[in-house]
Formats: structure tokens, C-alpha cells, sequence
């Protein structure tokens, strides 16, 4: 099935940086308070289960939605989502800045989860239907990059914002770079993407009188809404296989994101811009690592869980350096090496699943595969800073939880082995099952 981005004009550098932006903008409230996490826990006198709380919320209302938004994704027009999604994040922003209490600023997180969890079927969708198919793991890695280069923005500025203008101005005057990269998608996007597209059912041209029913059919379409049993394909395994590696890596990757500033504070030493620039080095690295994935990931016959495979070991390393960093004083320095392979690693992993999962359904199920997998995403992002946080509360240490991050990654690098090992087994039962050509 041909699409817009298989025959069509190449796109410009606008559309990238929409989706750049539409990826970006979501998780940014996040990343700003984790940057910030010093001031805001002090004078809203949380504790740190409590803080680690607010990304749990807005990764739970996330992944508990995904799928469902992922089908809206394939329905919307471009301009309604980005309104969705942008608009979401704006309101997130304000409520917390005027947030007298944690009850609001928990209201406020729900909001941002609402806003974010489209990001990634609508941008999927947006590259599926209008990039060329040799280009778009490229373009996939670039737009996941928002991400990370979100989280750089956040560690690179917020915590001196914070510092000068206090944590609540420094959300609101987010809110208003986000409006205006609203208004630069809206002006950017085309609004028709392909979604709200009516299917059309073959059905038979009527016979007519004393005659035999003729075999050529007519296109039926069927209305938006129309009432009926609709069964859907199942997903296929290896759409499951990437929403389980997502949940595996997520946990471990947003328990570092939202505490690894209060980690190098506490138990290293270091101030709140120092902590702060941690999370922006792993950002920075991410960026970069999420470029050069996707351009592996373009190469013909590239398998993802090979990939997978290997970052989940450069993963497993980042969390042993945490673990070592505060047992001696002359350990101290490998937060730095564990921030940059957390960030050429463990947030690059989205990038693979995300590609795979576009690779493995036909176009008009790419926002449903993607919304599996998002799930499966937010599930570990959902996770991730609820379990440090819980454990944290329990134990005073930051080792415990370092410890079941770790556990995360060698599973999921366990994972990707075991399904390569089928993906083989299977190949190979159906070369041996093929019939022999005729005469030999």
C-alpha cells in the first residue's frame, strides 16, 4: 500500500521540527521539576516517595490510555492532536505553577499524562504517511530525540531558574514557549493526515435479471460510526516483545530521569546546578544516541532486539556505577560515566521499539501498534519513580533501587535474546517446510 510518503515530496525541515517539538513539550513538566527537585521539595515539605509520585501519576494516566489514543491518533487530523497535546501541556504548566498544595500539583500531572501520551502515534503516524520509507527510522530518531533534548533544556536551565525566580515561575514561563511552538505546528502541519478516511468493503455489483452474479466488485464505503461488530487482527508477538522491552527499560530509565539530580545531591554532594547538569549530560548523549540508532535501524535487515540486546548491557553498566558511586569518595566520579551511558543506552531504547513496531503493521494500524508499545512505555515510566521512591522511603538509600534497575535491564537484555533465539527457530522451520522446486 503506497502512501503520501512513499510517493510524494520529500518534507521540510518545518515538519521535523513540529514533531521534534510534539515530542518535546509533553514530558517537559517532568523533567523541569526533576531538575528542580531540591526547591520543590522543600517548600512544598514533600517527602521523596511523594515527589517520585507525581511522574508515577502522570506515567499511569499515560499508559492506561495509550491504546486507545493511539486508534484516535489514526482518526484525528494532525491540527486537532497537536492542539490535544500542546494545549494539555500549557494547562499541566499553570496548574503547577499556581499549585497551593500537592493535591493540585498531582491534578496537574494527571493533565500532563493526558497531553503527552499522543505524542508518539501522532508523530508516528505523521512519518508513516508522509517521509519516504528509506527515511523515516532517521526521521523517527530525530523527532524521539525531543525527548532528550527536552530533559537537556530542563537540567541545563531550570535548576538556575529555580534558583533566581523561584520553581513556580520557571514552569510558568515554559507554559509560554510552549504556546508558541502551538502556534508554529498549527501554521506548519497539514490538518488532513490520512485520519477519519472512511474503509471501503467490496461488495457485489448487483446481477441483474435471469443472469449469473458477476465476480467484479464495487467499493462499498462504509460510514464513520456505523453500527457493527469490527474485529481487529490481533497484534502480532513482536509488537508484545518490544511493549514488554519498553516496560522493562522504562522503569529503570524514568527512575533515573526524575532521581538522579536528588541522588547526586544527597549522596554525592554535589549543588543543585551540578546535580541538575547530570540528567543534561544523559539528555545530551541521548539526543545523539537516538540519531545514530535510528540511522542503524534504517539499514536493510537490521534486527531491533540485537540492538536491544546491546543497549540493555550499556544500561545494566550505568546502574553498577551507581550502585558503586557512593560507597568510597574516589567512586563519586562515575555518576558522570553512568549519566552518559544511561543516555547513549537506556533512552535510546524507544527509538528501537518505536521503528519495529512501525516495521511490523501495515499503515493504518501504525498508531495502534505504536499505542501497544507506548503502553508498555509508560508502564515502566509509571513504575520506575514509584519503586525508587517507595524503596528510597524504606531504606534511606538510593542502592536498592539502582539495584532493581538493574535487574530491569539484564531482564530485558534476557528478553531480546530469547526472542531472537524463536525469530531463528522459526525461519528455520519454515525454510525446512518449503516444498522443493520443481525438477530438482
Amino acid at each position: 500500500m503506497s502512501t503520501p510518503g512513499d510517493r510524494g515530496r520529500a518534507p521540510g525541515a518545518n515538519l521535523l521540527l513540529v514533531l521534534t517539538a510534539t515530542m518535546a513539550v509533553g514530558p517537559l513538566l517532568t523533567h523541569s521539576l526533576s531538575a528542580m527537585s531540591p526547591l520543590v521539595i522543600e517548600d512544598l515539605g514533600l517527602t521523596e516517595s511523594q515527589f517520585g509520585l507525581l511522574a508515577t501519576v502522570t506515567f499511569f494516566v499515560a499508559a492506561v490510555t495509550a491504546v486507545r489514543t493511539g486508534r484516535w491518533a489514526d482518526r484525528l487530523g494532525a491540527r486537532t492532536l497537536l492542539a490535544v497535546m500542546f494545549g494539555g501541556a500549557v494547562l499541566a504548566m499553570l496548574l503547577t505553577a499556581a499549585a497551593p498544595d500537592y493535591a493540585v500539583l498531582l491534578l496537574a500531572m494527571v493533565l500532563s499524562g493526558l497531553g503527552q501520551v499522543m505524542a508518539n502515534p501522532a508523530t508516528n503516524r505523521l512519518i508513516r504517511l508522509h517521509v519516504p520509507a528509506h527515511r523515516r527510522a532517521s526521521w523517527l530518531g530525530i523527532k524521539q530525540a525531543g525527548v532528550q533534548a527536552s530533559q537537556l533544556v530542563a537540567g541545563l536551565t531550570f535548576p538556575a531558574l529555580g534558583l533566581l525566580l523561584g520553581w513556580r515561575t520557571a514552569v510558568a514561563v515554559a507554559a509560554g514557549v510552549v504556546l508558541l511552538l502551538l502556534v508554529h505546528g498549527w501554521l506548519t502541519v497539514p490538518d488532513n493526515h490520512g485520519a477519519g478516511r472512511p474503509a471501503a468493503v467490496p461488495r457485489r455489483a448487483p446481477a441483474a435479471p435471469g443472469k449469473s452474479s458477476p465476480t467484479r466488485v464495487t467499493p462499498s464505503p462504509v460510514p464513520v460510526g456505523t453500527p457493527g461488530p469490527v474485529r481487529r487482527a490481533p497484534m502480532p508477538g513482536v509488537v508484545r516483545a518490544y511493549a514488554a522491552a519498553a516496560a522493562l527499560t522504562g522503569l529503570g530509565a524514568q527512575a533515573a530521569n526524575v532521581y538522579l539530580p536528588l541522588y547526586a545531591h544527597r549522596e554525592l554532594g554535589l549543588d543543585v546546578v551540578a546535580a541538575g547538569a547530570t540528567v543534561s549530560v544523559a539528555a545530551l548523549l541521548g539526543i545523539a544516541s537516538r540519531v545514530l540508532w535510528a540511522r542503524v535501524m534504517d539499514r536493510p535487515g537490521t534486527d531491533g532486539f540485537a540492538l536491544l540486546g546491546v543497549m540493555a548491557l550499556g544500561a545494566a553498566a550505568s546502574a553498577v556505577l551507581l550502585v558503586l558511586a557512593p560507597l568510597h569518595p574516589a567512586l563519586a566520579w562515575g555518576v558522570w560515566p553512568a549519566a552518559v551511558l544511561h543516555g547513549g543506552a537506556a533512552l535510546a531504547v524507544s527509538v528501537v521499539v518505536m521503528s519495529g513496531a512501525m516495521r511490523a503493521v501495515p499503515t493504518e494500524r501504525v498508531g495502534a501498534s505504536t499505542g501497544v508499545v507506548t503502553m508498555g512505555l509508560y508502564a515502566g515510566f509509571c513504575a520506575g519513580p514509584l519503586v525508587m521512591g517507595a524503596l528510597l522511603q524504606l531504606t534511606g538509600s538510593f542502592a536498592v533501587g539502582w539495584a532493581v534497575v538493574l535487574v530491569c535491564y539484564l531482564a530485558c537484555g534476557l528478553l531480546a535474546v530469547l526472542v531472537r533465539r524463536r525469530s531463528r527457530r522459526q525461519t528455520a522451520h519454515r525454510a525446512e517446510a518449503r516444498p522443493a522446486s520443481p525438477g530438482r
